[in-house]
């Protein structure tokens, strides 16, 4: 009798270790929040990149997409109408980068908002791994054209007379120790955010990065695909991320409600970069 009990709450114990979790998304919608806003989104086809661009239309904005793949791009263009635009552009292409602003102008006139969002992962899983042409690569894609955008942006818009907003993608791993080029990328954004914002706040430049944990896109695939919808993970957050949720913070702060937040690395991680002293 006592030997049944016990398998029951082993039982118990080992299906509550594994809890199933899954996430409603809480939002603020309005269908105005970002009414007239002109938004240019890089890496917009698929992915957080899509989210963002979908919340955005669905919020009022005019939204011109890039990325590499033109098919991807039309699809997720044509499903959210006239209000979305796309151009196709590899953000290696440096050189091209003001040439890239002056096109999107072309579709719905001067840019109010930029979303850094475009980048890669070379999924390293240690320094002995990196190359040196996965290092540059990488560099390349995440940092200098993330960097050479936002100067043109800036340069671009710089004598207008009203505020321009601009959010960059990084992620919880710019916080934490890394030896690869992906965290080591996302570290040197958090500083290019937190530095832009100071400079060109009094110029009505805003500037802010969102810091998402593991979110479920095709970058991460390889190593997370829950079964059956449960986004359970093991570690301090407890699951994994939506690319829905990063669409609704940034539509916050690319939003006029966020006017007073400039500089600010936001993670969306639930607290997993955290590292607190009793955790050693």
């Amino acid at each position: 009798m006592m030997s049944g009990i016990l398998g029951k709450v082993k039982t118990f114990l080992r299906n509550r270790s594994k809890p199933i979790v899954k996430v409603e998304i809480g939002n603020y919608t309005t269908g105005t929040l970002l009414q007239g806003k002109v938004i240019l989104v890089t890496g917009g086809g698929k992915g957080i990149g899509k989210a963002i661009a979908t919340k955005c239309v669905s919020e009022g904005a005019k939204v011109i997409i890039t990325g590499r793949n033109e098919e991807t791009l039309s699809a997720t263009s044509q499903s959210l109408g006239d209000s979305c635009a796309y151009i196709v552009f590899d953000n290696q292409n440096i050189e091209k980068t003001d040439d890239l602003i002056l096109e999107a102008e072309k579709k719905f006139g001067m840019i109010d908002c930029l979303v850094c969002n475009a980048g890669i992962s070379n999924h390293e899983s240690n320094m002995m791994n990196v190359t040196i042409d996965g290092f540059d690569q990488l560099m390349s894609v995440n940092l200098k054209s993330t960097y050479f955008l936002i100067q043109g942006f800036i340069r671009r818009t710089l004598n207008r007379k009203q505020e321009r907003t601009i959010v960059v993608i990084s992620s919880e791993t710019g916080d934490m120790a890394s030896d690869i080029p992906y965290g080591l990328s996302k570290a040197s954004l958090n500083s290019l955010v937190r530095g832009v914002a100071y400079r060109y706040h009094p110029d009505q430049v805003r500037v802010n990065a969102i810091a998402p944990g593991v979110t479920l896109t095709d970058m991460t695939k390889g190593y997370a695909n829950p079964k059956g919808g449960n986004l359970y993970r093991n570690n301090i957050s407890g699951r994994y991320f939506l690319p829905e949720e990063i669409a609704e913070v940034a539509c916050f702060l690319l939003s006029n409600v966020s006017s007073c937040i400039n500089g600010e690395i936001i993670h969306c991680n639930g607290g997993n970069h955290i590292r607190p002293y009793w955790k050693g």
